[in-house]
């Protein structure tokens, strides 16, 4: 299987699957000390994978430990980056309680060791921020809908 991380007509186009992981009004995020902003746990979408499978490989590659539930909640048409490096990226959201096992302290990804974890109060989110900036209206989708989102940054 390979990732969907693609040049074309002179930008990257990829396909990426991100679980928003909430525990006692926090969100899950990741970050790396030389950035100022954090992005949710996930990753590329293999060809031949389907989302859900994606969540779940990711979810376990990062953290170790086994998804919880899995809720798809928003797709997201992202447009980002510099001029010189644009991306279009398409990402599925599934929100997931967080498993017990799952630390409330901060630990390093297991797949990037340059990456760590943090929880985020939700009403902190868009100050701190969390990319793509419209993961704050995933949040509160309720059960039974999904979310179109195109977002356009830069």
């Amino acid at each position: 299987m390979t990732d969907i991380r693609l040049p074309l007509g002179g930008l990257k186009f990829s396909v990426r699957v991100a679980v928003l992981c909430m525990r006692a009004g926090r969100l899950l995020v990741n970050a790396q000390d030389h950035q100022h902003f954090a992005f949710v746990p996930g990753g590329a979408l293999a060809t031949g994978e389907d989302v859900y499978a994606c969540a779940a490989r990711e979810w376990q590659e990062e953290t170790g430990t086994l998804p919880g539930p899995l809720r798809l909640v928003g797709v997201v048409e992202n447009f980002f980056g510099p001029p010189d490096a644009r991306q279009h990226e398409i990402g599925f959201y599934f929100h997931m309680e967080a498993p017990p096992e799952l630390p409330d302290e901060s630990f390093t990804v297991l797949d990037n060791a340059e990456v760590f974890t943090e929880w985020v109060p939700l009403d902190g989110v868009a100050a701190r921020p969390v990319y793509p900036l419209v993961v704050a209206g995933l949040l509160d989708v309720p059960p039974g809908e999904v979310r179109h989102i195109l977002n356009r940054e830069g």
